[in-house]
């Protein structure tokens, strides 16, 4: 042991004979240990409830006057369970007294006699608090670790676009679920000019942080070029795009990574109104390198299309020296009008029920649960929350495993459907006011009444700022978006808001709830003091559900009743 270790390895010494404390003591010392000896349980235990880091062993007699051994090392166990236990006893384990079983119960207790002196106690305490001080070692190394990964993460998460978007001509919304703190997986959505979208997405070769350093880099280049080429067509920007990652990857990380990728240039059809006028639902080009191929969504038939029969496409981009990526890769084809496309990483195929990966879900099974999400967004108006509830399914079927990371882009026109308002929004509380202002404007054209306007954007303001107040004016959610929907249901309005947040059990309330169920329910709009009140005031009924970390909560808006309020 060296000078610089000696100090470092410190012992609590437990005997109600002195003599016995001196003697191990001075043993110890000569070893190269410092400790510190108590005569009573309640001394060590005091000790240790405030210093119990500064020890990595305690030597302790079995057989004492306040209290025995064991009962003194259960109440260790609850201030340090993996804290080596050495009893040294002149018990004969031959006596019938069990005790020898007890200190064999726990694993991170030895036996020795009293006989059997200093010289074993230190042999074997120097093994048991090495092998404790190598674990000690691994978890502080495996601490940093996290540590450095979850600054990873935020710095990754900093670099992809927004969750979602929407404005009048075309949508798009996303699943990013990393394997581990931090992905491979990139995505990137781009406005390029007033009428054309860049998707992008790829898939770094490995995990962890190998894998998302190389992904940051990769997208920050990635931006480089499309701003250098907004000018270019979209079958000249793709291929521009697809050689020039190319040539980085090969020129950066020659042998060590490469990458699977889709590149998409999107222009939604014009007007405001394309879902239900134009003959389109837009133009796409893209291209696949190595990447599994989009998948299109047609709201005609309610069928899911492939949009590549021909294969075209490339190598991954990085895999081979001499790749050169042509215009005859890129497929470009007219879409059916309101139909919308999904692009997705491979990791798609690997939601499984194990951790082995050995039972995963199916192609097919994975068409049928996203077919179904689909065609209720085309009679219900709920596109924006697809991704989450998908993800959501997926667990429910027991498919809760995912052995890669994950990376989902839907995206398409936009589709106005009658009687129903939708908008997704960056919280602020500009953009909230500006939401409210939008949406009583729709509602007004829609020739709601005055009042119930009212109430809807009062449910709509305070319902929008409670969430920003309970989180969206944190840095690490700049790119959280929430989305809302706004129909009129008989006397009353429906006001359906999905927002990102933590996992939490799906809770539903009716009006005329016990004060507690609503107090649970409104918890994140306690904090402006007005939220609970005025829900129960505006509102027939409060749903709030969770799909993982989507939560999704509907607003049953009623009318005023002039006669009644003018009663009460």
């Amino acid at each position: 042991m060296t000078p610089r270790e000696k100090f470092e390895a410190k012992i609590l010494v437990l005997d109600d004979e002195k003599l016995i404390r001196l003697t191990v003591c001075a043993r110890l010392k000569k070893a190269g240990y410092e400790s510190v000896a108590v005569g009573t349980v309640d001394e060590a235990v005091s000790i240790l409830k405030q210093h119990h880091r500064s020890f990595c062993a305690i030597i302790s007699d079995i057989m004492m006057g306040d209290m025995d051994g064991f009962i003194f090392r259960d109440i260790v166990r609850g201030i340090d369970p993996a804290m080596p236990f050495f009893f040294i006893t002149a018990l004969d384990p031959e006596e019938g007294s069990g005790f020898l079983k007890k200190i064999i119960n726990d694993p991170m207790s030895y036996y020795l006699p009293k006989s059997a002196g200093t010289e074993v106690l230190i042999k074997r305490l120097q093994r048991v608090v090495g092998a404790r001080r190598i674990q000690q070692f691994v978890e502080r190394q495996v601490a940093e670790q996290r540590k450095s990964l979850r600054l990873a993460a935020h710095v990754q998460r900093s670099m992809l676009p927004v969750r979602a978007m929407m404005d009048d001509r075309s949508f798009y919304t996303t699943l990013w679920r990393p394997h581990e703190s931090v992905s491979g997986d990139l995505y990137e959505a781009m406005q390029i000019d007033a009428n054309r979208w860049l998707f992008a997405l790829g898939d770094i070769q490995g995990h962890g942080a190998n894998a998302a350093l190389v992904m940051m880099a990769v997208q920050a280049f990635m931006r480089q070029v499309v701003r250098a080429h907004v000018h270019d067509s979209a079958v000249s920007m793709i291929e521009r795009i697809a050689n020039d990652l190319q040539k980085f990857f090969r020129a950066n990380f020659t042998d060590i990574s490469y990458m699977t990728a889709v590149i998409a240039v999107y222009a939604p059809p014009a007007g405001r109104d394309p879902g239900a006028d134009a003959p389109t639902g837009g133009t796409l080009a893209y291209i696949v390198c190595g990447a599994p191929d989009i998948r299109l969504f047609n709201p005609t038939n309610l069928q899911i299309v492939d949009l590549n029969p021909e294969k075209r496409g490339g190598l991954p981009i990085g895999l081979m020296p001499d790749t050169m990526y042509t215009s005859a890769d890129i497929v470009q084809t007219n879409l059916p009008q309101g139909a919308f496309c999904a692009a997705f990483t491979d990791g798609l195929y690997e939601f499984s029920k194990d951790d082995e990966g050995r039972e995963k879900m199916s192609a097919e099974m994975i068409r049928k649960v996203a077919g179904e999400l689909a065609i209720d967004d085309c009679r219900n108006g709920s596109i924006m929350s697809i991704l989450g509830k998908f993800s959501a399914a997926c667990d429910e079927f027991g498919y809760s495993k995912h052995q890669d990371d994950v990376t989902i882009i839907l995206f398409g026109v936009r589709r106005h459907l009658p009687g129903i308002y939708e908008a997704t929004l960056s919280l602020s509380p500009e953009q909230v006011d500006a939401a409210s202002q939008d949406c009583g404007r729709w509602c007004s054209g829609e020739g709601w009444p005055a009042d119930l306007v009212t109430r809807v954007q009062l449910v709509l303001e305070e319902h929008l700022m409670n969430i920003h107040d309970h989180g969206f004016d944190d840095q690490q959610r700049r790119r959280d978006v929430v989305s809302l929907r706004l129909r009129r249901r008989r006397e009353r309005a429906e006001l359906t808001v999905w927002d990102h947040g933590r996992p939490t059990p799906s809770l539903k309330v009716a009006a005329g709830d016990a004060d507690t169920t609503f107090t649970m329910l409104n918890n994140e709009m306690s904090g402006r003091g007005r939220g609970r009140l005025m829900m129960r005031q505006l509102c027939d009924g409060i749903q709030r559900q969770s799909f993982g970390t989507l939560h999704e909560t509907t607003f049953l808006i009623k009318e005023s009743n002039n006669k009644t309020e003018e009663t009460t």
